[in-house]
């Protein structure tokens, strides 16, 4: 009996448990509708409403930009009292991005950039961005569908010089960039060699080389600052440095006749002074493979029995630095600084340590006071003049 009775019991026990943990398992509707309450809502953004509000808080500056072909992001470009204004828009995350967050690599785009800048501008303006002296420089991306364009503000240069900015097309930096965008094959990075004909306009020349010593100094410090010149050599030195004339040449340079032995033309008959420019044009033609299309007449003397029976431009020139006189730098420089205009031709030498160190110190200058030093060629052709042979030219206006 005692027995029965105990088995009961504990099957009434477990029957009672098993009712217990069904009650807990089954919620009430109080507990329902305090869960729902407290669970928060998933807020769907629309990502045309975030760029509704920024455009609204933004109604005081003016919109010049808005990307459309960039699947990750928009790019919203304001203009603000003379400045640019940059917001980037994660369109996923839907959140606000700097440009460096576009970046997978910092160290490349940045030695990318270093490439290109140098390309552009002079490398006094180059190393100054790079030095960014007292970090008192500053950088605004303008960020469109193909190609973003960089803002330099306030850098510390070795002269004043506004506008500075660089244009980098997607393609040249696919690889470090961490969006999709469309990709043009065709395009063109900026070249500072790209003159313009609305831009002041000079020639700089030189006379009495090749020097072995200058000549390479004077074509790297023009290339250090995007500038041409026109060098006039004489044929036994052009004997003793052919590579001389190549690498002129090489660097967007003209190279024209001062004749074989720096002759005085009006005191040599027409035979002898042909007989000259011939072996002055054969080391020409055996080292570039064209012929000499510009003269200079030694010390400037020529006469009408010159100019109209030797088939070449006689190239002159409006400003005399006398360099060779005063073998003085600051001569020099002071002389360009207060006598160059517009079109002038300036006359130089290759042969003399002072010249060189004055050309390193004004083409900087020139640049930043918005002078192009270029050849002869190149300058005619901005001024839209034809340099015809027998025919003499002091400036080109």
């Amino acid at each position: 009996m005692k027995k029965r009775t105990l088995v009961i019991g504990i099957i009434v026990l477990i029957f009672i448990l098993i009712g217990e943990v069904i009650i807990f398992f089954i919620p009430s509707k109080s507990n329902e509708d305090i869960s729902q309450k407290d669970l928060p809502k998933e807020e769907v953004i629309d990502i045309n409403k975030i760029v509704d509000d920024i455009k609204n808080n933004n109604l005081n500056k003016e919109l010049v930009y808005e990307s459309s072909n960039i699947e990750e992001v928009i790019s919203l470009v304001y203009l603000n009292e003379n400045n640019y204004e940059s917001i980037i828009i994660n369109k996923k995350e839907k959140k606000l991005l700097e440009f460096k967050d576009l970046i997978k690599n910092n160290d490349d785009f940045n030695n990318k950039e270093i490439e290109l800048l140098s390309l552009k501008y002079p490398k006094f303006i180059v190393e100054g961005i790079k030095e960014n002296k007292d970090n008192l420089g500053s950088k605004f991306y303008y960020v469109k569908d193909n190609e973003v364009t960089i803002y330099y503000y306030n850098y510390s240069l070795l002269y004043d010089i506004k506008d500075i900015n660089l244009t980098i097309n997607y393609n040249e930096i696919k690889d470090i960039i961490n969006f999709k965008t469309v990709l043009y094959k065709e395009y063109q990075n900026e070249d500072g060699y790209k003159y313009d004909s609305n831009k002041k306009s000079i020639a700089i020349t030189f006379d009495d080389g090749p020097s072995i010593e200058f000549n390479p100094k004077i074509n790297e410090v023009l290339s250090d600052n995007k500038a041409h010149a026109t060098f006039f050599m004489v044929g036994y030195m052009m004997n003793n440095c052919k590579s001389c004339i190549s690498n002129t040449v090489n660097h967007g340079n003209i190279v024209g006749s001062h004749t074989f032995e720096h002759m005085n033309l009006t005191k040599n008959d027409i035979g002898t002074i042909n007989t000259s420019l011939n072996k002055v044009n054969n080391i020409y033609k055996e080292v570039v493979g064209k012929n000499i299309k510009y003269l200079r007449p030694p010390y400037g003397s020529f006469n009408k029995t010159n100019l109209s029976n030797i088939n070449l431009s006689f190239i002159l020139w409006n400003l005399d630095t006398e360099d060779w006189r005063y073998r003085n730098k600051e001569h020099v420089v002071n002389y360009i600084k207060e006598n160059v205009k517009d079109g002038c031709i300036i006359l130089m030498h290759e042969l003399y340590q002072s010249s060189y160190e004055a050309l390193e110190e004004i083409l900087p200058w020139l640049y930043a006071n918005d002078y192009q030093v270029v050849n002869i060629e190149e300058l005619a052709s901005l001024k839209g003049t034809t340099l015809n042979n027998n025919t003499a030219y002091y400036n080109i206006k």
